[in-house]
């Protein structure tokens, strides 16, 4: 039996996937994050098949509203 969704493909085209810097390997979840300010949040990154951690910068973009 196999459980699906409407939404299932929309879901998985929407979710931010991060691949390993080093090896490609998927990473699901950063392992730390921090929130900069309004716009900016850093994330760090550990893959468990290699070991690399490696940091991301995500920028938000300026609100317009008032």
């Amino acid at each position: 039996m196999e459980l699906r969704s409407p939404n299932s493909q929309t879901f998985a085209h929407t979710r931010p996937i991060v691949q390993c810097a080093q090896c490609g390997k998927h990473i699901f979840a950063p392992d730390w994050s921090e929130y900069l300010d309004d716009r900016h949040v850093r994330h760090l990154w550990a893959c468990e098949a290699c070991d690399y951690q490696f940091e991301t910068l995500v920028r938000f973009p300026v609100s317009t509203r008032t």
